[in-house]
């Protein structure tokens, strides 16, 4: 071994050699390397015979025995004689050689962290689960022999899950030049036990020896590595505790917290037991953001100590019972606290006791906290029998017989004993404590619990006995609070005394005047009362300093309504409406949203405009609303078009149109976009907008083409005060068919601005297609117009062809539409100045039976009082006027 240290004189030339050791390329390439390669001699199996056979002696025969019975159920424990023994093994993730060669090389490089490193290297077992997993076993071997075999069978297969590897060993040959190798370091012979330590490595790159002497050589001159090559070494080794948590001083003096958490955890599965290494990795984790941490560790402490530390377990059983309380995770404390009285029951107190029962009451486990209360207090309890057996099943929760608690008990437990009966139903039970609890205690000091075992009657709606004890809390000094009011006021409810219940809840509104879901409660009260306007006033809260509860304004917009008044309905509706809609500020606005389909649009062109007026999007002093309360999507839509109908009833079409485009820019009304687009149009149609109109109505007919949509486009048309939509059906003709509605107006168009010749053409090219009373009369109106023109030709043929079109349209028009055809043929009549014609198809008109659809809408179709109307204006022009009285007083005269 001497010699072979002699010959190592030297270090790699450059670093890439040196990490080349542990990718495993032979570190000595040919017969010139400086260090020769160690041989392991191995034993000849011939050497056998030189053994002396004497020592051995016969073996005797051994007695077989009869199994008994009792023996042969028990199931066979096999052993499986593939696995290595445990004292041979260290509990770590698979991996082959090459994948950790090649990590540990990626770590040396800088490319990977040592957090990233041990994730990767430990991907199949985490450093939680492995903590886990020690908890779990260390529970399974405390635990009593009557425990089920089913559950050891599965903690043996927990503790084997876990992958291992067999630890590697260095050779009696490498262990001579890892001694070797530390030598030479003390020496000062630096490079030489450098190049042993990396020969080591590339023969046994899992052992951690040459690591940890790489480590101190590196230490005072290169600190950073020196800290890698330790913390390979402790991954290799690492049950030494002590070891990882100096890796962790050495990682937070570098600033590396991350590093260091990793490495206490280590330290903590190495020593599951060491208190001072989980409050160290919680305190840090706290630090570090995260709030859980605390949580997290006294947990798996109390799991991971034995009953011999039981003053240990009570102490961080309490305190993680206090910090999860705090946190509303009541199961992870009931866990914490189980570690007591399964570990330690003769240490427990009536504190434990206390703490425990609380938790088992909110968990709703009330026979397992009758259980806790019998076994560590002086509570006694005697269960009912099952049938004819004499026996009782505590967990089950049989019926109750009698109950006794002693005077002397502390009083939490006694109210706890009481609301456990009374959640089992054993209210007969309860109702024989509970005069003596009264009795015994006094609601000034022990007020809380009063109103516990209350709230518990009121669970299981005995509000007469939740009374009994509410009286002396409403009536002491120091429990006279607003939630004790609350609980009356809701027990008067239960008790049907509702005036009396509407004075409690006034009461609770003067202690909290916040307290929203009390004044709600109020205003259904007075709601039943039919006192209205005092339930509105209850329900007013100030935009300006309050932040408003959407329900509470959804409720009083409805109360606003029901009582009609109709100004403060709509500004409540628009108030709630603003928390997700933008607030309209001009009529300007309009054509912003009129002009795009989707709500990110119209916000995009709407911000836009609003930059370029110098205007935030976001109003100032805009009100505040909390999340919670709110009104369903469907319930607020139905708010908006009963705004938008009582808007249009009171004939307030400017504030109609203010609704309908406010709906416009919400997100929430995404799926009734279609919907409130169409309102946008009415609401623009009543209120003579044909500009923004347009611009809706325009989208419709464009992506439907149905004849509700040509008609409302026709209305558009005549309120229109400019030509767009001249342009727009120029555009759309060339796209339609030969006949459709877009030629109709068009011809129309053509016929009121006067060119009648464009729409002659237009409608004589449509009839011969097909044929329609429509046109026909169409046809005739404007030869009609042309043959009244002054400079026009051909007046009388114009005039014949025009009564040759209007017979053709009462032909077309058939029975149905006699009264309609016979009103138009005396209105051209007239017109043309023919009044003997006019007059007898007015009398038509005024004599003839109307046709059943007439009749059946006589106040929309019925043209009587017109013809009478226009009878009268003949015969007054004739100066016939007893004739033109006669018609207006027999057809007119309301």
């Amino acid at each position: 071994m001497d010699e072979i240290a002699m010959d190592l004189d030297s270090k790699p030339e450059d670093e890439t050699e040196i990490l080349n050791v542990m990718s495993g390329e032979s570190f000595i390439m040919d017969d010139s390397a400086i260090l020769a390669p160690v041989e392991i001699e191995v034993l000849d199996p011939t050497f056998i015979d030189n053994i002396d056979m004497g020592e051995f002696v016969e073996a005797q025969a051994i007695k077989i025995h009869q199994i008994s019975e009792e023996l042969a159920e028990e199931p066979v424990k096999i052993i499986d004689c593939t696995q290595p023994d445990e004292s041979d093994v260290e509990e770590m993730s698979v991996l082959t050689a090459e994948e950790e060669n090649l990590l540990t090389k990626q770590f040396l490089n800088g490319e990977l962290t040592f957090s990233e490193f041990t994730e990767r290297i430990d991907r199949d077992t985490d450093i939680e689960g492995e903590e886990s997993d020690t908890r779990r076993v260390s529970e399974s071997q405390s635990a009593p022999e009557s425990t089920n075999q089913v559950d050891k069978k599965k903690i043996e297969k927990i503790s084997r899950s876990r992958p291992r590897r067999t630890r590697r060993n260095l050779p009696a040959a490498l262990q001579g030049l890892m001694g070797e190798a530390n030598l030479r370091y003390a020496r000062g012979e630096i490079e030489l036990a450098t190049q042993m330590c990396y020969e080591i490595i590339r023969q046994v790159p899992n052992a951690p020896e040459p690591f940890h002497t790489l480590a101190m050589i590196y230490e005072n001159d290169q600190p950073d590595k020196s800290l890698q090559f330790a913390l390979i070494a402790a991954h290799l080794s690492p049950r030494d505790s002590d070891q990882w948590v100096r890796l962790a001083n050495s990682s937070l003096e570098s600033g590396n917290l991350r590093q260091a958490l990793t490495c206490y955890s280590k330290a903590i599965q190495a020593s599951p037991k060491d208190i001072e290494l989980y409050e160290i990795r919680a305190k840090l984790q706290d630090e570090n953001g995260d709030r859980k941490a605390y949580i997290r560790a006294y947990s798996k402490l109390v799991h991971n100590l034995g009953p011999e530390d039981g003053l240990n377990i009570i102490k961080y059983a309490k305190l993680l019972a206090t910090r999860c309380m705090q946190d509303n995770m009541y199961e992870t404390a009931l866990d914490g606290m189980d570690n007591i009285f399964k570990k330690c029951p003769q240490l427990v107190t009536l504190e434990e006791v206390n703490i425990m029962t609380e938790l088992l009451i909110v968990l709703k486990q009330f026979p397992r906290c009758l259980e806790i209360l019998t076994r560590h207090t002086n509570i006694w309890i005697e269960y009912l029998p099952i049938g004819d057996s004499q026996e009782t099943d505590k967990t089950k929760g049989n019926g109750i017989a009698l109950c006794n608690i002693p005077d002397d008990l502390a009083v939490d437990l006694k109210a706890k004993c009481i609301i456990s009966l009374i959640e089992l139903n054993e209210i007969s039970i309860a109702d024989t404590l509970v005069p003596k609890f009264q009795s015994l205690e006094n609601p000034e000091v022990s007020g809380d619990l009063f109103l516990d075992v209350a709230e518990a009657f009121m669970g299981k709606k005995h509000y007469e006995r939740a009374m009994k004890l509410l009286e002396p809390l409403v009536n002491s000094e120091n429990f006279s609070l607003a939630a004790v009011w609350l609980r009356h006021a809701e027990c008067l409810v239960g008790c049907n005394e509702i005036s009396k219940a509407i004075k409690s809840y006034e009461v609770v509104r003067k202690l909290s005047p916040q307290h929203l879901g009390a004044r709600m409660e109020l205003a259904k009260l007075y709601r039943l009362k039919s006192q209205f306007s005092k339930a509105i006033q209850v329900l007013k809260q100030d935009p300006e300093t309050d932040i408003l509860d959407p329900g509470v304004v959804y409720e009083r917009t409805k109360l606003l309504l029901k009582v009609k008044r109709y100004d403060e309905y709509f500004q409540s509706g628009l108030l709630l409406l603003s928390r997700h809609c933008v607030t309209l500020r001009s009529k300007l606005e309009l054509s912003a949203l009129s002009r795009t389909s989707g709500v990110r649009q119209r916000m995009e062109i709407l911000q836009r405009d609003r930059l370029s007026r110098g205007e935030t999007l976001q109003d100032e002093n805009a009100p505040a609303f909390s999340s919670n309360n709110e009104p369903t999507v469907k319930q607020e839509f139905l708010l908006v078009l009963q705004m938008a109908r009582l808007s249009c009833k009171l004939k307030k079409y400017g504030l109609m149109q203010r609704i309908c485009f406010t709906a416009l820019t919400s997100k929430r009304f995404s799926q009734e976009n279609s919907h409130i687009m169409f309102l946008c149009l009415i609401s623009c149609v009543r209120n003579n907008d044909s500009y923004d109109g347009f611009n809706i109505v325009r989208e419709l007919v464009r992506s439907r083409k149905r004849s509700k949509h040509w008609n409302l486009l026709n209305v558009i048309i005549q309120k229109a005060e400019d030509s767009r939509h001249n342009r727009f059906m120029m555009r759309q003709l060339g796209k339609e068919d030969a006949f459709s509605y877009l030629h109709i107006l068009h011809a129309n168009n053509c016929l009121v601005s006067g060119t009648y010749k464009y729409a002659l053409n237009d409608y004589t090219s449509l009839f011969r297609v097909q044929p329609s009373a429509l046109l026909a009369m169409l046809i005739a109106i404007t030869l009609l117009q042309m043959a009244c023109q002054k400079f026009s030709a051909k007046k009388n043929q114009l005039v014949t062809q025009s009564l040759a079109f209007l017979k053709t349209y009462v032909k077309l028009r058939g029975e149905q539409g006699s009264q309609e055809a016979h009103y138009n043929t005396a209105r051209v009549m007239h017109q043309l100045g023919l009044l003997p014609g006019a007059i007898h198809f007015y009398k038509q008109v005024l004599e003839a039976p109307a046709p059943q659809l007439v009749q059946e809408n006589s106040s929309l179709l019925d043209l009587k009082r017109e013809a009478a109307f226009n009878l009268h204006l003949i015969y007054a022009q004739a100066e016939n006027h007893q004739l033109a009285r006669m018609y207006l007083e027999n057809y007119i005269t309301v």
